[in-house]
């Protein structure tokens, strides 16, 4: 579920230990509190307001690092949660403004080096740097910005140790080089080690105690306990937690997908179904937070429970009504999860022997630029045809 979430992942970090202890700088209140009142925004999909917080913040503080990183997660949510990481053009404003974030973060460090909340926001700027490399598969690019990201992450606990905002970026580094694949996982260890299980242990923490973190390290959660075949999946809390952020945010698309993807991977097929088609009526009515943008998320999740159900029928026109998004405005870069039904989509005609349709839909789908590591599976599936032993698969594209 990394693409639901997330996150956003406001994980503010910190760097290298210096030889001597620097004097403590808190964060001051006013700052404190429009950063509060920005990163919230951001959660509520509230991206007008949240860059109204952070550019008062931007204001008053302009050599901090904060209000610089806050307005770079603006432009992260706005390309995460409005556009679904399909806009190359926004990737790219997103990293102009953490480039300037970095900068403006490392040359305020100089001067406070007792600034575990400055730390916090450097380190968290390469956190999210590794996290979208991540889901770009772009392994090494994760590992190294996310050696960054921790390295600063570790500095800010060490001058505040209940700065337990901090204990997101920490616990996303120990997770995810506790799971990395291959090489990757082995160079992390080898270079600064990585425990699955602590990095749960920290983001439970910070769900408890953190001030701004504290829903961004919830819909962690959610995300690694819906992995599929994961020793620390855990379906069950993670339908009791969506099921909390929806009664908490009712009329957001984000949390009511992240209850889609939670019962689906709880085996939950037809209530996971029956919340999709309240989702897909949402945009169908012109509910103003539950863009057109977001249809062929949607269809391809209502597709996916029948395909896990081997209503062949049912899915194909699912998925061939998500693929069709594409052409509704053939000046937009296509959604992803529109490729992914194209995808899909060949997936159903090799489960019905129609194999020559299937490869001619899997060459389709890599004739589309691959933002999104799409391309090893469809590889795969050309070399292979798709077979029912691979269901039920995750309902998000991998």
């Amino acid at each position: 579920m990394k693409k639901l979430i997330l996150p956003l992942l406001l994980c503010f970090c910190a760097a290298a230990a210096a030889a001597k202890a620097p004097v403590y700088e808190p964060l001051p209140e006013e700052l404190r509190l429009l950063s509060k009142k920005g990163i919230d925004a951001i959660y509520a999909v509230d991206l007008d307001e949240a860059l109204k917080q952070f550019n008062l913040a931007l204001q008053k503080y302009p050599d901090h690092p904060f209000p610089h990183f806050g307005i770079a997660m603006a432009k992260w949510a706005h390309l995460e949660y409005l556009e679904d990481e399909s806009d190359p053009k926004l990737e790219e404003e997103y990293g102009e403004l953490t480039d300037k974030a970095v900068e403006i973060g490392l040359k305020w460090l100089k001067k406070h080096p007792g600034d575990a909340n400055a730390y916090l926001a450097v380190g968290g700027i390469y956190g999210l740097r590794a996290r979208l490399a991540v889901q770009q598969r772009r392994w090494f690019k994760a590992y190294f910005d996310g050696k960054k990201g921790i390295s600063n992450t570790r500095r800010a606990i060490k001058i505040d140790p209940e700065l337990y905002d901090a204990y997101l970026g920490l616990g996303m580094y120990e997770y995810y080089t506790g799971t990395l694949p291959g090489v990757v996982k082995l160079l992390a260890k080898l270079v600064m080690g990585g425990d699955a299980q602590k990095g749960l242990e920290y983001l439970n923490l910070c769900k408890e105690k953190g001030f701004f973190n504290a829903l961004g390290a919830k819909l962690l959660l959610i995300e690694i306990y819906t992995q599929p075949g994961s020793k620390y999946a855990n379906t069950d809390l993670a339908v009791k937690w969506s099921r909390e952020l929806r009664a908490a945010y009712p009329v957001h698309p984000q949390m009511h997908f992240v209850e889609i993807v939670s019962l689906y991977e709880a085996k939950k097929y037809e209530e996971s179904r029956r919340e999709s088609l309240a989702y897909l009526k949402a945009i169908n009515d012109g509910v103003p937070v539950y863009r057109r943008r977001y249809l062929p998320r949607v269809l391809t999740a209502i597709a996916t429970t029948y395909l896990v159900e081997k209503k062949y029928d049912e899915a194909a026109d699912y998925f061939a009504k998500a693929a069709a998004t594409i052409k509704d405005d053939p000046s937009v870069h296509p959604a992803r999860w529109a490729v992914w039904a194209i995808v899909r989509l060949a997936n159903v005609y090799d489960l019905r022997g129609a194999r020559s349709k299937a490869v001619v839909l899997y060459k389709e789908a890599k004739g589309y630029k691959d933002e999104w590591g799409f391309s090893e599976f469809i590889d795969n599936y050309l070399k292979k045809p798709f077979t029912e032993a691979e269901l039920p698969g995750t309902l998000p594209p991998p």
